[in-house]
């Protein structure tokens, strides 16, 4: 058995997919399934099914699967512990972006990398919240920013702030929602976010706790797609308060007065990776720029 061996295990298991697990190892699909078959074939032992709709983890398989990442955690705790004997840090550390890098101090938090880790370099990646989670749990990602009801479980975070969300309209649409209730606010057209999101979930609490049903007119998983739509009059939204302040000055947005929502914006690592290097580079600079420090 060798190590490759054992991260093409893993990988497969959690992409659940032969060619989503050859894309994150760069490897081939032909090359992934060779290392499941020998593996299989060593220890007499089936680790898949393979399944219309991937591959399905056998219960052998699922009781190997925590031993093999604990392999792994392991390996990557020695290669850090290792690196550090080497004195300055180097390499990339892949950062994930779900908002604009402006309002995450994404440029400060270059300088101070540059500054304090200047053999680190930041790849930064631009996606959705939901993946971003996933994505630092696989650990395809060393870090990355997302928004979070609650304190996650998939990954180690630190909370940088309760970001403040208000329902922004079309400015032509002040009459309608100057005096508008939460009531009057579900009957109208609203711009939705995907289930996946945690603002999906935040504004679907904040209306059935009023026995409200809401008007869906349009699903849209894009921050610059909601703000396209309500600015062209397709319905109202949610955004943080800096990006409705923005459009107001523009004279392209209204900000219902009656009320705003919040949601944790958090910093999130790989789980029991804060002793990495790299991690621990991008955990001290975030700190600093946030003042958390």
């Amino acid at each position: 058995m060798e190590l490759y061996q054992i991260k093409t295990f893993v990988a497969v298991a959690e992409e659940g997919n032969m060619t989503r697990a050859a894309k994150r190892l760069h490897a081939s699909q032909s090359t992934i399934s060779l290392h499941i078959k020998s593996l299989e074939e060593e220890f007499d032992v089936r680790l898949f099914l393979r399944t219309p709709k991937g591959m399905q983890t056998t219960s052998e398989g699922e009781a190997l699967l925590n031993k093999a990442r604990a392999i792994l955690e392991s390996v990557e705790a020695f290669e850090a512990e290792a690196s550090s004997f080497k004195g300055e840090l180097s390499g990339v550390a892949r950062v994930g972006l779900q908002t604009s890098p402006v309002y995450l101090r994404t440029p400060q938090l270059i300088s101070c990398i540059k500054n304090r880790f200047p053999g680190l370099t930041l790849h930064l990646v631009q996606m959705p919240t939901w993946t971003i989670r996933a994505d630092i749990s696989t650990r395809k990602l060393d870090g990355g920013f997302f928004y979070s009801n609650c304190p996650p479980e998939d990954v180690d975070a630190i909370l940088l702030e309760n970001t403040v969300l208000y329902v922004v309209g079309p400015a032509s649409w002040r009459e309608r929602m100057e005096n508008a209730s939460w009531e009057d606010l579900s009957k109208l057209d609203w711009i939705w976010t995907p289930e996946e999101c945690s603002f999906n979930v935040k504004l679907e609490e904040t209306f059935s706790s009023r026995g409200l049903d809401v008007s869906k007119s349009t699903i849209a998983d894009s921050e610059d797609t909601h703000n396209a739509l309500v600015k062209a009059g397709n319905g109202i939204t949610v955004m943080r308060g800096d990006e409705a302040a923005e459009g107001v000055d523009k004279g392209v947005f209204y900000i219902w007065p009656g009320g705003h929502i919040e949601i944790g914006m958090y910093f999130g690592y790989p789980r029991r990776k804060e002793a990495d290097p790299v991690v621990r580079a991008l955990l001290e600079c975030v700190e600093k720029v946030w003042d958390k420090a």
